[in-house]
């Protein structure tokens, strides 16, 4: 995006977790994001914050793990504004590798740094070959990568994608040891609400529903999805910070908003619990599943 003036930039770049080397960037391709609109950034939540004061102009983000889960500072950064809406989504098959730098060896290693996420995949192989190792998150694998990569201490570590740790200058002392062969992270991204996307056909919706105090209302919130024959896809439950028993649900189900039978649901979530739609968007396609190595 050289030359061009600051305002024209903010339209056409896509902010990301990074830094440079994240499985979030691997994922970019996915959405077909262009390698020189993508912007770093450290964390989830200022990578959103780039979207709502007009740097980017969308952000692509971790959502859920087949291994972890959802990813919940995902999930808790995007509803804590509830101004941004998710437009897309992709799957990306990661490999983990533990590295040190060119003077440490395996044997060294008493502390090692990687993502949560990253740390969940891969605490059988830890407890097996490093049990007195300690365990440090970082906002992202890249992250541990680059902080290992430019330490000046001894017995350091980090798990991460094999190319991510031999671009910050780390030797590979363990390759493959992640516990899910078959592990899939899918990452979505978020715009302002103008960047609906129209239906395919083969759409899911995320939506917040905020009970509060008002837990015996779940079932209630399960049983429009039963009767309206819509199928959940996922349901979590997340605090909502005023206090015990305040909580919001994030659910998520096949087809789009416009679809008859999950426009019902929607409309009576809105209607008796104020819920949001956080966006409804093509779902991704196992078929074209990339691989970050």
């Amino acid at each position: 995006m050289t030359g061009l003036g600051p305002e024209v930039a903010a339209l056409m770049s896509v902010a990301y977790l990074g830094p440079p080397g994240s499985f979030t960037e691997a994922a970019l391709q996915g959405l077909d994001v262009p390698h020189d609109t993508a912007v770093p950034y450290p964390s989830v939540r200022q990578a959103l914050d780039a979207v709502r004061r007009g740097a980017a102009a969308a952000a692509v983000i971790p959502w859920e793990n087949s291994v972890e889960g959802s990813v919940t500072s995902s999930v808790d950064a995007l509803a804590a504004g509830r101004d941004l809406r998710i437009t897309g989504e992709t799957l990306l098959r990661v490999e983990f590798a533990l590295a040190v730098p060119p003077t440490g060896t395996l044997a060294s290693v008493r502390r090692v740094l990687t993502h949560p996420h990253a740390h969940a995949q891969c605490r059988t192989w830890l407890d097996d070959h490093l049990p007195r190792a300690d365990v440090v998150t970082t906002p992202s694998t890249a992250h541990a990568a680059r902080e290992v990569g430019g330490a000046a201490t001894d017995g350091l570590a980090a798990i991460a994608a094999p190319n991510t740790l031999r671009r910050y200058g780390l030797d590979i002392v363990a390759s493959d040891i992640g516990s899910g062969r078959d592990a899939v992270t899918r990452f979505v991204r978020v715009a302002p609400p103008t960047a609906g996307s129209l239906p395919t056909g083969a759409d899911r919706t995320s939506l917040i529903v905020p009970l509060a105090d008002q837990m015996q209302h779940l079932h209630g919130v399960l049983e429009e999805f039963a009767r309206s024959a819509v199928p959940l896809t996922a349901v979590l439950s997340r605090p909502g910070g005023s206090g015990l028993g305040d909580y919001f649900f994030l659910l998520e189900c096949e087809g789009h908003v416009d679809d008859p039978s999950v426009a019902l649901v929607v409309a009576a979530l809105v209607r008796r619990h104020a819920a949001l739609v956080l966006g409804s968007y093509p779902r991704a396609r196992l078929g074209r599943l990339a691989y970050a190595k």
